[in-house]
């Protein structure tokens, strides 16, 4: 495989990194709309991350990547109707 200017594609097509078509040259994808998480799932979240944090040092870290905070994991679920 001399060639490092040509790929193959996933059905095995031969295509040439420098030409228009390359992603690079492609306009931005469009991504999908995505939900914003309800507060059960941000409660749910919060909590499993401070479980699995090394420390409250490492669980403040990860909330904050997260964009959550630890308020949010100190709500009581509602009652689940039977």
């Amino acid at each position: 495989m001399g060639n490092t200017d040509a790929l193959r594609n996933r059905s095995g097509t031969t295509v040439n990194a420098h030409n228009s078509t390359a992603p690079s040259q492609n306009p931005r994808p469009v991504l999908p709309y995505t939900e914003e998480p309800d507060p059960e799932q941000r409660r749910r979240a919060v909590r499993a991350v401070a479980s699995a944090a090394l420390d409250a040092k490492d669980c403040a870290e990860l909330l904050e990547a997260l964009g959550l905070s630890p308020e949010e994991g100190r709500t009581i679920p509602a009652q689940r109707i039977r």
